[in-house]
């Protein structure tokens, strides 16, 4: 069995995760290490546009799969990805956080299979979050075929140079075998989201603990607060907030 699979890229848009891969490559490349398959652009038509879905039949990537080998572009695209893919011991696809945010670098993956607990303590970032999610995500139908898989999220809409360096440090640890310090589980989160639309001001910033009712911004000038005790895992950035499709932040229950 190939050893590790890592992707960039599925969202056109969050080209975060893209750069990640592209120095990784390039790193692995001139180690020389064996075993290990970077694809930075797996849906290169949305990267060259910046797009989250596919200019081609405006599918989103990432609820495609196993895909379908008679299906749309973006469903044989993920039939020929998971094919592939689920001949690895482990899948890494790097993702970027939402539009108009950041976030503090995680793993997000079903941490109730034991593998892919056992791939969390491997890699090693800090923190690491339980979904059951929405299906036909990669990570999720790898795991649920037994391949250990997982999202990072990492950086945002500025894909900030220090989240990014964050995750690429730590997956050239893993890729090197050396033994990480450890990691924070999270057994759920949520995205917390208010009706009304304007000019958005955070006060909390990433890997923050909040306390429920705690504010974390400013809405206009009213203060919007948290629905829960738990850790910010990310946020909206200063700027206007749509309530159509914005979110103020995720957050981790304690």
């Amino acid at each position: 069995m190939k050893k590790v699979l890592i992707l960039a890229g599925v969202h056109g848009d969050e080209i975060g995760g893209v750069m990640i891969a592209r120095e990784l490559r390039g790193w692995i490349e001139g180690k020389g290490i064996q075993g290990v398959k970077v694809i930075p652009e797996v849906n290169r038509e949305a990267v060259e546009i910046r797009e989250r879905a596919s200019p081609i039949d405006e599918e989103d990537l990432n609820r495609a799969f196993p895909g379908n080998p008679n299906g749309t572009a973006s469903q044989l695209l993920a039939h020929n990805i998971f094919q592939e893919a689920k001949d690895y011991e482990c899948v890494i696809d790097l993702h970027t956080y939402g539009t108009g945010g950041r976030c503090v670098p995680y793993m997000l993956t079903d941490l109730e299979k034991d593998f892919n607990v056992e791939l969390c303590m491997r890699v090693g970032l800090d923190n690491a979050v339980q979904t059951g999610g929405t299906s036909q995500q990669l990570f999720l139908e790898l795991s649920n075929r037994r391949v250990p898989s997982m999202i990072i999220e990492a950086g945002g809409a500025q894909w900030l140079r220090q989240e990014l360096d964050t995750v690429e440090k730590v997956l050239k640890g893993f890729l090197e075998g050396r033994s990480p310090d450890g990691v924070r589980f999270f057994n759920s989160y949520q995205w917390f989201s208010v009706e009304e639309s304007g000019r958005y001001r955070p006060v909390v910033p990433p890997g923050t603990k909040v306390q429920e009712g705690e504010v974390l911004g400013y809405l206009e000038d009213e203060p919007i607060t948290s629905p829960v005790h738990g850790f910010v895992l990310g946020v909206k950035m200063e700027g206007f907030y749509d309530a159509e499709k914005d979110s103020i932040a995720s957050i981790a229950e304690f």
